[in-house]
């Protein structure tokens, strides 16, 4: 686009546009009826910092360079390239854990089509916030932009929790004045993770033990355990259950009932045993004057396992149909499909 100033009201106007160092030369007609006018012109293929553009204009002048009819105004120039993003990729997944052996990184890759200041954006989809933003200045061609995780470019800035995030990279067309920008998932995770397990001992298979003034029922899945004496009764239950070896065994306990009428003093007492590196005994027991309805024993253990590491090449598939909005520290990111790739 060209832009033409310092005149008015002009009938008719003869644009010349050369530049040198390409050896560019376009010549193009225009009317104007007012001070400023946008000609198009023929594309500028290589750098346009030599490029001089003058105008002839034809007809009377309300004001211009001279008191005469006719003759040439001063002209102020400028060339813009359209910008738009091509090739996008975006690395699926990484771990943000360094010297393991595996990308600690993700990378947004695109092909610019022309030189732009670029706003770079990671996106929280849970919060709605972006949670970094930098801007950098490209030139034409491909680029990529690295993001380890962090909230900021700080050394110690926090690394994210993991999850899924939206990586963007959005400029301004100078020629159509509209925002253009490319939009892609990726996602911070583990190698090692923690685990979280359940076993559970049915009631009616668990071992049943009796002592003093306590006794036991069995209902069609459940075990009733009554006692109606001092602490020194007692009534138990008990089941052996698997568990992995090297797991940290975290908590046990029971699902049970108290009969509606039951405010008796006595204990609800729950005990873990470690028997050998993959067996352990879950024990429920009551004592002086309790009653309880079990359907069964659990215990609850701990695994750090390790995950095995998707592949973190950028590719087109996690890039998506979206639209970036705002400004600085005010960005919003709306998807065409809310849900991703």
């Amino acid at each position: 686009m060209v832009e033409v100033s310092g005149a008015t009201a002009l009938h008719e106007g003869h644009l010349s546009l050369s530049c040198p160092s390409s050896g560019y030369e376009h010549r193009t007609t225009f009317s104007v009826t007012e001070g400023q006018v946008e000609v198009p012109v023929a594309p500028v293929e290589a750098p346009a910092g030599d490029c001089s553009a003058t105008a002839e204009v034809r007809g009377p002048l309300e004001a211009g360079p001279s008191d005469e009819p006719g003759g040439s105004a001063r002209v102020h120039f400028s060339a813009w390239h359209r910008v738009g993003f091509t090739d996008a990729r975006i690395s699926p997944v990484f771990y943000p854990t360094v010297r393991d052996g595996y990308a600690d990184a993700a990378d947004l890759v695109f092909g610019l089509t022309a030189a732009a200041e670029v706003d770079l954006l990671v996106f929280d989809p849970v919060t709605q916030r972006v949670v970094r933003e930098e801007s950098q200045r490209f030139e034409a061609g491909s680029h990529t932009w690295s993001w380890n995780g962090a909230t900021s470019a700080w050394r110690r800035a926090p690394v994210l929790p993991t999850g899924r995030y939206l990586l963007a990279a959005v400029t301004e067309d100078p020629v159509t004045r509209t925002s253009v920008g490319v939009i892609g998932w990726t996602e911070i995770a583990r190698r090692t993770l923690t685990r979280r397990s359940v076993r559970t001992v049915p009631a009616l298979q668990a071992e049943r033990v009796l002592r003093g003034a306590c006794g036991s029922g069995a209902g069609e899945a459940v075990v009733a355990l009554v006692c109606r004496g001092t602490r020194t009764s007692y009534a138990e239950l008990s089941g052996v259950v698997q568990v992995p070896r090297g797991a940290r065994l975290r908590r046990v306990g029971s699902h049970h009932d108290k009969p509606a009428a039951d405010e008796r003093p006595g204990r609800v007492l729950h005990d873990l045993e470690r028997l050998s590196a993959k067996r352990a005994r879950v024990t429920l027991r009551i004592d002086g004057r309790r009653a309880l309805v079990v359907e069964d024993l659990y215990v609850v253990w701990a695994q750090r396992i390790q995950q095995r590491p998707v592949s973190t090449v950028p590719g087109p598939e996690g890039i998506v149909a979206g639209e970036v909005t705002g400004g600085p520290g005010r960005w919003h990111i709306e998807l065409a499909d809310p849900d991703g790739p």
